[in-house]
């Protein structure tokens, strides 16, 4: 006799075989980036990204995480995605400006004066432009920009509340010539140094500081081996989220709309998780590691800028021409125009 019960469970069972069918047959999505697992903005955006592609695709795509440079360094997992072994990455500027060096336009000092701006850009047809350029020039698909955090100084000598104040110091930098030429030009000297050994040198006082956005000095314990922080936000930091082109024109035109829609969704989920970031981790850094804050003002700001933004802009200028520089500028000023009026 057929019972009701006995309807619900072949239901069930029907349902469990076909979810399980589908998993069997589903697309393997291998996603590597630096960033460990835990409460970074990266590791939640990517997690987003994740979630989203898996549920939209009812089980016919899975994305397994990589964290924590498991595949490689940031070069490394470029390299992986353009050859086709790896998916998709997440790299940032600096790593993708030496695959892509128009990257190195987004590095110019004070180049934008709010994360709104810079959101707006990101969305612009410049940066349109620049993913259709950089997929023409190196065979990798940019799937999204999102914001990798504005970068201040730390120091252990003073606070920095005027150029003048960078006098003498020795500054830790990325082995960069748009970063190195920045922290020369405002009278402090450039000290290049891998990211693994910075804590050491600021601990030995081989350096006096270094320059990273909040969330990086709180989690990468710069904090604790420092005295002062100056939010003044000199470097807009980039990431691009890319995946190996040959894959993703591979996928059905319903799950390339699924990636593309995931990778916006995580790069908005960076956006504001690395803005808030500013003032959660400045907060902490304050109560948990005794720093000393100290927020720059816009006319602080346009100080270090008449400095600083000069040298680096020729830098760039000569290194991918004037064309990218010239439409950057009138792409800030376009999204400035959008949201605060003419």
């Amino acid at each position: 006799m057929i019972t009701k019960r006995t309807v619900c469970a072949a239901m069930m069972l029907a349902a469990t075989f076909a979810f399980g069918a589908a998993h069997a047959q589903s697309t393997e999505i291998k996603f590597g980036i630096g960033m460990p697992e835990g409460d970074s903005p990266e590791y939640q955006a990517l997690s987003r990204f994740k979630e989203y592609v898996e549920f939209k695709s009812n089980g016919e795509m899975t994305v397994r995480l990589f964290p924590g440079n498991q595949l490689g360094s940031e070069r490394e997992m470029i390299e992986m995605v353009q050859q086709g072994s790896l998916e998709m990455t997440f790299p940032a500027d600096g790593a993708m400006a030496g695959f892509y060096a128009p990257m190195q336009v987004w590095s110019i000092p004070y180049i934008f004066e709010s994360a709104p701006i810079a959101w707006n850009v990101m969305q612009s047809d410049f940066a349109k432009r620049m993913k259709d350029d950089i997929l023409a020039t190196t065979g990798i698909r940019a799937l999204a920009f999102s914001q990798n955090g504005f970068r201040s100084f730390t120091n252990n000598v003073r606070p920095l509340v005027t150029p003048q104040d960078m006098a003498g110091l020795k500054i830790r930098t990325m082995e960069s010539p748009v970063y190195m030429t920045m922290v020369n030009a405002l009278g402090a000297t450039a000290v290049p140094i891998a990211g693994s050994e910075v804590v050491m040198a600021l601990r030995q006082g081989v350096v006096d500081g270094q320059e990273n956005p909040p969330a990086v000095v709180f989690n990468g314990g710069h904090g604790e081996v420092q005295e002062y922080f100056t939010l003044n936000e000199h470097t807009f930091g980039l990431h691009v989220i890319i995946a190996n082109n040959d894959w993703f024109t591979s996928l059905s035109p319903s799950q390339q709309q699924i990636i593309k829609d995931g990778a916006e969704m995580m790069a908005s989920t960076e956006n504001l998780l690395k803005t808030e970031g500013d003032w959660k981790y400045s907060r902490r850094l304050v109560e948990e590691m005794g720093m000393t804050i100290h927020v720059s003002t816009p006319e602080e700001k346009a100080a270090f800028k008449e400095i600083a933004q000069p040298p680096v802009m020729a830098f760039i200028r000569e290194s991918v021409g004037d064309q990218v520089v010239d439409d950057l500028i009138a792409a800030v000023d376009a999204a400035k125009a959008d949201l605060y009026g003419n």
